[in-house]
């Protein structure tokens, strides 16, 4: 279903290597029926663990009441909106991430087969646990270690959090995924095609090289190319491309003593400047603060 696109969400921007946000919410209106979250949708997934307090939550037009302990997942693209259900305090964690959080950089058959159906929309993540539901306690768990670790923000925070979603959607397709997705290995035949065109775009960095030829070494016109691309990596070719050379970029920043234009050179992107532009972009910090920090240690 499509929505309009003046109630898409203007996500603030993140990292595209590590797109997860952890929001707590509290509202100030204590009254019933006050509009606690704002009617909208995004791209990403979404998942709301009310803390305190009663909610009700509009998902597709299908409404759930919300008390504390339980969990509510919207699909990506899903409309929603939320109330309160009580003249009292309320209080949630929504907790926004992106499918290309938990992709995979290269193909990988047990990725495809149990986590690859909930993140395309072939198998629908549950939409409510309630906190009575013995079934929800480790996921909830889970939910809630992750938001402690995202607002503490302690060393290897980040993989935590990664480690944590990735138990969660095993907790997912043990418990809802089809036999028919489990019984029967995904489909490699888009996987192992590609995974020549991945190792030429990892030992050659900095050649150029288009959409057009890469579709060329996987057989597939440019339209197919570019939605197999995105489904196997969760990444725009384009994106990936640049994701890759950025990573090379901060490696040879704080590892190497080449200046920004030699590096901008080494990893394809001739003009200094725009790899400067390029480096914010991905890292949300110019490469000048890499240096910076490298030599105050």
């Amino acid at each position: 279903m499509t929505y309009p696109q003046d109630l898409m969400e203007k996500t603030p921007h993140w990292d595209s290597s590590y797109p997860i946000r952890f929001y707590r919410n509290r509202p100030q209106t204590t009254a019933k029926d006050d509009n606690i979250l704002y009617l909208h949708w995004h791209e990403h997934f979404e998942i709301i663990d009310m803390l305190v307090g009663k909610a009700i939550f509009h998902i597709d037009s299908r409404p759930y009441e919300a008390n504390a302990g339980d969990l509510l997942f919207v699909p990506a693209g899903a409309l929603h909106v939320g109330y309160n259900a009580a003249d009292e305090a309320m209080e949630y964690i929504a907790v926004v991430f992106n499918a290309s959080l938990l992709r995979v950089m290269h193909p990988d058959p047990v990725h495809e087969r149990y986590i690859l159906p909930f993140l395309d929309g072939r198998v629908p993540m549950p939409a409510q646990l309630f906190a009575e539901d013995e079934l929800a306690a480790p996921y909830r768990r889970l939910i809630r270690e992750s938001t402690a670790e995202f607002e503490n923000q302690n060393a290897a925070y980040e993989l935590v959090i990664k480690h944590n979603f990735q138990l969660l959607f095993a907790l997912l397709s043990r418990h809802f995924l089809p036999e028919k997705f489990i019984d029967k290995p995904a489909p490699a035949r888009h996987s192992e095609s590609f995974k020549p065109l991945i190792q030429h775009i990892e030992s050659h960095i900095a050649e150029p090289l288009s959409v057009e030829q890469a579709a060329r070494m996987v057989n597939l016109n440019p339209y197919h190319f570019c939605k197999t691309f995105k489904k196997l990596t969760g990444r725009t070719f384009v994106d990936y491309m640049n994701w890759l050379r950025i990573n090379e970029a901060d490696r040879l920043l704080r590892e190497t003593e080449c200046t920004v234009t030699e590096i901008a050179e080494r990893i394809g992107c001739g003009n200094a400047n725009y790899f400067t532009k390029l480096y914010k972009k991905y890292k949300n910090f110019p490469p000048s603060d890499v240096r910076r920090r490298r030599a105050n240690k």
